[in-house]
């Protein structure tokens, strides 16, 4: 299975993403990009979920989609229809669309992107930085 690491130097914290190759198209197009940095955006009437645009135009067959009310937490998608971007879900939501699956973030990391989404989300309303996110491949 490939994985993906993410990194949040702010936050001085490394997640791994290990991509769901049902939808192998669309894992293909964003592995072959690696690596890249976006800027961490947080949605702000959908609930708990961060996104970043990413480097990627994608056109991919996608074969397995799910809803964000329903993916469970740490669900990393890939909107194809509300822009090129990578989402990640960290907590409650009711974004009632559906999205193609990318991958998942492993549970031991959940507290930290809990705690690092939450610090994204505060700043919308404070100091407003911008805070980056790099993306890349991880060797087994």
């Amino acid at each position: 299975m490939r994985k993906m690491l993410m990194e949040f130097p702010d936050f001085d914290t490394k997640m791994v993403i290990e991509l769901d190759e049902a939808n192998k198209e669309l894992c293909d197009e964003v592995w072959d990009a690696l690596p890249f940095s976006c800027v961490q955006e947080h949605g702000m009437v959908s609930g708990e979920l961060i996104y970043c645009w990413v480097p990627v135009l994608s056109q991919a067959k996608v074969n397995k989609k799910q809803l964000h009310t329903e993916s469970p937490i740490g669900r990393v998608s890939y909107s194809q229809g509300t822009g090129n971007k990578i989402i990640i879900k960290y907590g409650e939501c009711n974004e009632d669309l559906y999205a193609p699956v990318l991958g998942l973030v492993d549970e031991k990391y959940h507290r930290e992107l809990r705690m690092l989404s939450r610090e994204v989300w505060f700043n919308y309303f404070n100091d407003k930085k911008v805070f980056i996110v790099n993306f890349s491949k991880l060797d087994a």
